[in-house]
């Protein structure tokens, strides 16, 4: 299969990307490389991320692979009813994250947790819009290689959401154990 070292590059990437934010991770690096402040681990982080998501997307765009089946009008417009509202979900979802210390220009500041907006009707809105995005834009072209890295998201968030809901557990403990129960994950009113 020529597309397994596309395959390949995005799941090193996940991982990667999940393992250098844990915490223990974070703080061996940041010895061994005398980094004394988090932020500059965080500008690091981002700027390292940022480059090798660049490089996969362009390679992602310009790699060749057979189509699973052939679109017309009727499948654009299909993709184009998910790619629009996935955009506007992710874009809603962000307001509600500190980007400045995310990105490492502010300190990180512990923050109260995040109920309104996207986060009423989704734990995880931010990774709806995405796969929401990334399901119109197989429709658009519907590549094997985009299927896989469909597929590969779909893994990885599954993944990474069990890490992440563990974290806000212990962070904001029965106020987010309530939250839980009353929203779900990425899907309102189903999961």
């Amino acid at each position: 299969m020529k597309e397994l070292g596309l395959l390949f590059s995005w799941t090193a990437y996940f991982y990667l990307h999940s393992l250098l934010a844990a915490i223990p991770v974070k703080r061996s690096i940041s010895q061994w490389l005398s980094i004394r402040s988090p932020r500059i681990y965080r500008i690091g982080y981002n700027l390292f991320f940022l480059a090798g998501l660049i490089l996969l997307l362009y390679w992602q765009l310009v790699f060749p692979s057979t189509l699973l089946f052939s679109t017309g009008v009727s499948t654009n417009i299909l993709a184009f009813c998910l790619m629009i509202p996935g955009l506007v979900i992710m874009m809603a979802s962000i307001k509600n994250y500190d980007w400045k210390s995310y990105a490492g220009i502010t300190n990180e500041k512990s923050h109260s947790l995040v109920i309104k907006g996207m986060n009423k009707y989704a734990r995880h809105p931010l990774y709806s819009g995405t796969m929401l995005f990334l399901l119109g834009f197989l429709l658009w072209e519907p590549s094997y290689k985009n299927l896989w890295v469909w597929l590969l998201m779909w893994v990885y968030l599954a993944i990474g959401m069990r890490y992440e809901e563990k974290k806000l557990v212990n962070t904001y403990g029965t106020e987010y154990e309530n939250y839980q129960k009353k929203v779900k994950k990425m899907i309102p009113f189903i999961w």
